[in-house]
């Protein structure tokens, strides 16, 4: 006989478990949602454009006598990204370029990367608006066939008494 329960006991887990990966899922058969993570595509728009005005221009540009105003226009209206580590930094500035000019480089990276951070943020806002407003109908849906997602409409049984007797 223990055999038998044993068998028994396997069997009823068993059940258990399926009737457990049926609440696991969405009314629509989907697994749990997933947190939302950043796609190849969007860390792609964060990284910094390639310059079309290189470091090296701008020492240039120094040496050849540009005042500091001359320098930073060159760079505004080119509208190029330096992403400069601070060996570099530091390179740039004993080669002879001017501190304001690293600093005004500095501040125009901060700015595009906030920029660009704060519209990828608002664009998976709307996303996630739509998503919640999407959910909310279909648990209205839910709702209206007074369904739990899991065993589906809730009906009272038939017989009354039936269920007094498990």
């Amino acid at each position: 006989m223990p055999a038998r329960s044993c068998g028994l006991s396997v069997l009823i887990a068993a059940v258990l478990l399926v009737g457990l990966a049926g609440c696991v899922t969405t009314s629509d058969g989907t697994a749990t949602p997933r947190l939302a993570r950043l796609s190849t595509e969007e860390m792609a728009r964060l990284a910094p454009d390639t310059p079309r005005l290189t470091p090296d221009d701008l020492v240039s540009m120094t040496r050849s006598g540009a005042s500091v105003e001359a320098i930073l226009e060159r760079v505004r209206k080119s509208s190029a990204r330096f992403d400069l580590t601070p060996a570099q930094v530091l390179d740039l500035h004993a080669r002879g370029l001017p501190l304001a000019v690293l600093e005004s480089i500095h501040e125009g990276r901060e700015k595009a990367l906030r920029a660009d951070l704060a519209k990828l943020l608002v664009e998976r806002d709307q996303k996630c608006a739509v998503e919640i407003a999407e959910a909310r109908v279909q648990e209205r849906q839910l709702a209206r066939l007074g369904g739990d997602g899991c065993y589906g409409p809730l009906v009272p049984h038939r017989y009354p008494g039936a269920l007094r007797r498990w």
